[in-house]
């Protein structure tokens, strides 16, 4: 291999050449656009070519840019089997699970339950990121909010989530309009906002309220605990709320925001033993708490 260059720089070309530019290749690569911009010129220096025509509208591959996506792709597919290859002999394997962040906080929550056993396996838990490729293998498992519709992947449904309004006790005692149609005028608001798509309760938060939220954070554990400090209510989904003992739902379910959750994984990847015992782990966890998910636990 050229010592000029690695296979980090074949993935961050990658991620540009497939998102057409910067914007899109942040999310999966978790690079951010300018150390992009100056990865795509260093490289471009490296080989002597110029592998994008840039303008105001993205990033267009030229001919040697074309011819270098082909060949980084081969690589690509030969560095998943090696990773397979890897996993598969490793005396502990581990299996990567992308999820949102709050299924993410979840199944941190019940960890022991994915690595009791006599299995020795280990878990990455890449949160905040349901959507990464599983084709391209950036993870083993993801749980989406969507059935998998691309050739190559398979999913099996696995609970149904509901979504309230939540605030402390202390905040509902001091605020009691918390609890009807004037908090979207008469109460201070959590919103989450963490970086990528906006997630489908934040949109649904805009539309209805009728003042810009006083707290808005990209972590989730940082509205829990903004909600927890009695700084104002937040839209939780019912298997995060209802577990906090400290927070009390203000509102029915939100209908709108109901989704179903998918276990997803590649063919290929599904067949592992490690990943077949820890998919089997996830279905069992969340299936048999599927009344909190469904918010008919309520606090």
């Amino acid at each position: 291999m050229n010592e000029r260059w690695n296979w980090e720089d074949l993935r961050l070309f990658l991620g540009v050449a497939r998102g057409g530019g910067l914007a899109k290749a942040v999310g999966a690569t978790q690079v951010s656009a300018p150390t992009l911009s100056r990865r795509m010129y260093s490289l471009e220096r490296t080989l002597s070519v110029t592998l994008f025509d840039r303008s105001r509208d993205g990033y267009e591959l030229t001919s040697d840019g074309v011819e270098l996506l082909r060949l980084a792709e081969a690589v690509e597919r030969d560095a998943f089997q090696i990773d397979r290859w890897t996993s598969n002999v490793d005396r502990a394997p581990r299996v990567k699970i992308a999820a949102g962040a709050w299924t993410s906080l979840f199944i941190a929550r019940h960890i022991k339950d994915l690595l009791g056993g006599d299995d020795d396996i280990a878990i990455d838990i890449i949160a905040g990121t349901s959507q990464a490729d599983l084709l391209r293998r950036e993870a083993n498992l993801g749980i989406r909010n969507r059935r998998p519709e691309i050739t190559g992947l398979a999913g099996q449904r696995l609970v149904q989530v509901e979504f309230a309004v939540y605030g402390s006790d202390a905040f509902c005692k001091t605020f009691p309009q918390a609890g009807d149609d004037r908090r979207f005028s008469e109460c201070d608001w959590i919103a989450f906002a963490p970086r990528g798509p906006v997630l489908p309760s934040a949109a649904w938060l805009s539309d209805v309220l009728l003042q810009r939220p006083r707290f808005v954070c990209s972590s989730p554990n940082a509205v829990l605990e903004a909600a927890l400090a009695g700084a104002g209510l937040c839209i939780l989904p019912c298997f995060i709320g209802d577990a906090e003992a400290r927070l009390r739902r203000q509102s029915g379910v939100l209908d709108s925001l109901r989704h179903d959750q998918w276990l997803v994984s590649h063919d290929d990847d599904r067949r592992d033993r490690h990943v077949s015992t820890v998919s089997k782990k996830i279905a069992k966890l969340m299936r048999g708490n599927r009344d909190l998910f469904a918010g008919k636990l309520m606090n």
